[in-house]
């Protein structure tokens, strides 16, 4: 079988070993039945006894079968695992596989309904605020950047300077001199940047196509820039569901299972403070520096900015 189809067998089997409901409705029916023994006589209390015992063992056999399910995900698992060994075996050598713009404008791109967009940028939103400077990490040609325009600055990164480049070029030109321009080094890491001073860091996008390592080393970096306190929002490509799963069979995405990502980010010290997942391969995770998020600016140096048209 495929790895995107394993996936999904296992996904489905899970989701079939959720006896909660069932659990639910026979102690709901033995407590009616005991109820029972006070209404009755005592020609029916024994055969009523009984039926309560036979309702214990409904659950019983209820377990039975959760075990004999488990066991087959355990070999379903063990069949993702030899697969995706290549993963992390050759993901350093994916990662860089388009080495252009104009390949990456191509290539790399995420087909996501409207109305999951929405949701996202609400997040956005959410956090946006002119009393803090925040990071977009892999600003592209800036289809997000424009979103971001009410931090107060706000830093866009990529690994082209063309990227920069474009991003920045939508603004007026008043507003681009406000924008703070990093290049992002091959190695993931961005020199310079100030530490302890953002309240928001974004990526969309861009980690989709990033080895776990990689990805822990951006991380690591985030925890240094942010504020206590401070968020950050970033998509990837979650191969615990199906349709992710595929897109790593043939290095179009890297394989990030949410199963492993979610360790590696409390591992470092950050609290996961949201997940989403939209089917079929729309993922971000939200997360927290420890900490309060506090402020001393008193006012907005310039005019506040909560969106630019362009």
């Amino acid at each position: 079988m495929e790895l995107y189809e394993l996936v999904f067998l296992r996904n489905e089997l899970e989701k079939s070993i959720d006896l909660s409901t069932i659990k639910l409705e026979v102690e709901k029916n033995q407590s009616k039945l005991v109820n029972l023994l006070h209404h009755t006589n005592d020609d029916y209390k024994q055969d009523i006894l009984q039926v309560i015992d036979n309702h214990g063992k409904i659950f019983d056999h209820g377990n039975n079968h959760v075990n004999e399910i488990k066991e087959i995900i355990s070999k379903i698992n063990n069949q993702i695992s030899l697969l995706t060994k290549k993963f992390f075996a050759d993901n350093y050598q994916t990662e860089l596989q388009f080495k252009n713009p104009q390949r990456i404008r191509e290539a790399k791109i995420i087909v996501v309904e409207e109305y999951i967009k929405e949701i996202l940028r609400n997040r956005i939103y959410f956090h946006s605020t002119w009393e803090y400077p925040a990071l977009e990490i892999g600003c592209r040609d800036g289809e997000w950047t424009k979103h971001l325009v009410s931090f107060d600055p706000l830093y866009i990164s990529d690994l082209f300077d063309e990227f920069l480049a474009s991003s920045s070029d939508q603004f007026p030109p008043e507003y681009q001199n406000r924008l703070r321009k990093y290049k992002l080094s091959l190695d993931y890491t961005i020199n310079n940047l100030p530490k302890n001073q953002f309240g928001f860091i974004f990526s969309y996008n861009f980690f989709n196509y990033l080895s776990l390592d990689s990805i822990k080393r951006l991380l690591i970096q985030s925890m240094d820039w942010l504020k206590p306190g401070g968020s950050m929002i970033f998509t990837y490509n979650n191969a615990d569901l199906s349709a992710s799963a595929g897109m790593c069979s043939d290095y179009f995405m890297s394989y990030v299972p949410k199963s492993m990502l979610v360790p590696l980010i409390e591992s470092i010290g950050f609290e996961v403070t949201d997940i989403q997942d939209h089917l079929p391969s729309t993922s971000w995770v939200e997360i927290k520096k420890p900490g309060i998020l506090n402020t001393i600016k008193a006012h907005q140096v310039l005019g506040e900015i909560k969106y630019i048209s362009v």
